[in-house]
């Protein structure tokens, strides 16, 4: 876990950098290490709530749209049961699914 500044040396010899429900803006700084992090081949996972970066308000769609990405404000997991009984199997109508993945 860091609380500190993110930069390169922070960075150094880490393969996968997990940014769980970031609650802080990022710097631009730190958005330009995660950028060269990202570009030398490392792997970044980022976790966000329902709501998006207003309800935590964050940043992080600024680093994520350089690379094609974004995190809406809306959710894919129901938090009541409707159709299946188990809240982590939703129930997607008329979804739209990226050509990447068919």
């Amino acid at each position: 876990m860091n609380k500190d500044e993110i930069d390169l040396e922070t960075l150094d010899g880490i393969k996968l950098l997990i940014i769980g429900c970031p609650r802080d803006m990022f710097s631009l700084k730190e958005f330009e290490a995660l950028k060269k992090y990202i570009q030398s081949g490392r792997s970044v996972f980022v976790l966000m709530n329902e709501g998006g970066e207003s309800k935590l308000n964050t940043n992080i769609n600024y680093l994520l749209e350089q690379f094609g990405m974004s995190v809406n404000s809306d959710s894919v997991v129901r938090t009541s049961f409707f159709k299946y009984l188990h809240p982590k199997e939703a129930f997607i109508s008329n979804g739209i699914v990226s050509k990447d993945f068919v």
